[in-house]
């Protein structure tokens, strides 16, 4: 966290808290908001992995003999004090430094990271996938009118340097959408890493069920596997549907600010007649799907551009 005495002008510098006005005080704040949202982003950053892990590790305990078993879901505290004990002789005994200790809780928690990243990158080939619509193909079809409208609203008139003007302005409309798809990929993150993660535990249960019931020897209940299956495909199909949602606004508040730039440019551009064109022109809604569904293939992306590409192969050959 920086200094909050730097944060301050240079005049502000010596004086007391009381009189420092408001720049120290908003200085202090942003500080203490950026910590805030460092905390936050770690602990829903190890919540997440925790509770991958967990589940997963859970379900394999099952198959694999841990000792005495307890009641109920969570082992006793009476256990788990036990096993710290062991522990903590087993390092007395061999003189074990601290170093050790960190270095298997460095191991413990990279297991943890690791089991969750291969859950979601399982989830991501795993179908269906969702493909977002791109900006400036949600706009292209406001856009194509609008700067036709524009060129030829010159006339005679028309200028190299309006030439120069309008790729311009097309280059603030691409800025625009960039950044429109820049923020959404990152609001949208969590979300797709829970619809990946949720598809490999209705896979990862699914199977795990169907073992236990052919080749049996499984501890635990049988029916908690299902009940994995269903709470896992409920949540990937509620991030789904978030995931749409989400693009569907992004494509809504895109149009929007493009439309409202085009507007205001043709305002200084182009005459009355030629503004309600282009009023027209943006008003024209395309019905647009703001994701879709996809099949995704390692090295090609998805299942369609691997088509794609065997077809114009199999055209040079032929």
């Amino acid at each position: 966290m920086r200094d909050a005495d730097a944060s301050l002008p240079l005049e502000g510098k010596g004086k007391g808290w009381g009189s420092s006005g408001t720049d120290g005080g908003r200085g202090l704040t942003m500080d203490v908001d950026g910590l805030l949202q460092s905390v936050i982003r770690f602990s829903n950053f190890m919540t997440s992995r925790l509770l991958v892990a967990g589940v997963v590790f859970y379900v394999m305990s099952g198959f694999i003999p841990l000792g005495n078993a307890t009641e109920g879901f969570l082992p006793s505290v009476d256990l788990l004090n036990g096993v710290v004990q062991n522990y903590q002789n087993i390092f007395d005994t061999l003189g074990v430094s601290d170093f050790a200790i960190f270095l298997l809780l460095f191991i413990f928690l990279t297991t943890i990271h690791l089991t969750y990243v291969l859950f979601e990158g399982v989830g991501y080939y795993l179908p269906p996938a969702i493909v977002p619509l791109s900006g400036w193909t949600a706009v292209d079809d406001i856009t194509h009118r609008s700067f036709e409208t524009l060129r030829v609203a010159r006339g005679e008139e028309h200028t190299q340097e309006e030439n120069q003007r309008l790729y311009e302005f097309a280059k603030k409309l691409r800025n625009i959408e960039v950044e429109s798809d820049a923020l959404t990929r990152e609001r949208v993150q969590g979300t797709l890493a829970t619809f990946r993660i949720a598809k490999t535990f209705v896979l990862f249960s699914l199977l795990t069920w169907l073992y236990a019931e052919i080749r049996g020897g499984y501890d635990g209940n049988p029916h908690y596997l299902l009940l994995i299956a269903a709470i896992a495909a409920i949540t990937a199909g509620l991030a789904a549907l978030s995931i749409f949602r989400m693009n569907h606004q992004r494509i809504n508040n895109l149009r929007e600010d493009i439309t409202a730039e085009l507007l205001e440019f043709s305002r200084i551009w182009v005459d009355e007649e030629h503004q309600r064109r282009i009023a027209l022109d943006c008003a024209q809604k395309t019905s647009l799907k703001p994701a879709q569904w996809a099949v995704v293939v390692p090295v090609f992306g998805t299942l369609d551009a691997l088509m794609g590409d065997l077809r114009r192969w199999r055209s040079r050959r032929l």
